[in-house]
């Protein structure tokens, strides 16, 4: 199934990925009393403080975040577009059956072979682990 990029690599992004999470809950406890000042938003647009993605850190603020940006520069068009698919089977956009349209749709993004939006996923642990498991990418544990 996965011909590009390796199962470990996904599971390596994943634990990058859950470790900028914990860095990035780190850093917002530390601005709980910052004065955001009034914040005006228009009908239906999201709320600006609404902070809920990895992009609020700088790559100085957490080391995770910069190696899994590395990462994912270093990968090739490819297996970006791989690991895309396994992340979009993970979010629930297709089924574990449905690779090839799922890997299909990963190709056809904007931006299908860069890797900043992928980058910036709150939910990017969940995702790609989700998805190596409705893929049956993920062997069992012992005792399981």
């Amino acid at each position: 199934m996965l011909k590009q990029i390796s199962v470990d690599t996904v599971k390596q992004a994943a634990d990058l990925a859950y470790e900028a999470v914990a860095d990035r809950q780190r850093f917002l406890a530390g601005m709980r009393n910052i004065d955001l000042g009034e914040q005006r938003s228009e009908r239906g647009s999201r709320n600006p403080t609404d902070l809920d993605a990895l992009s609020i850190l700088s790559s100085d603020a957490s080391g995770a975040l910069s190696q899994l940006q590395k990462m994912l520069e270093d990968l090739t068009p490819e297996q970006r577009m791989e690991l895309r698919a396994v992340m979009f089977v993970g979010r629930g956009d297709f089924a574990g059956n449905q690779w090839d349209r799922a890997l299909d749709e990963a190709g056809r993004a904007p931006d299908a072979t860069h890797y900043t939006d992928i980058a910036e996923r709150i939910d990017l642990h969940d995702d790609l682990m989700k998805g190596l498991y409705e893929l049956n990418l993920l062997k069992k544990k012992d005792g399981q």
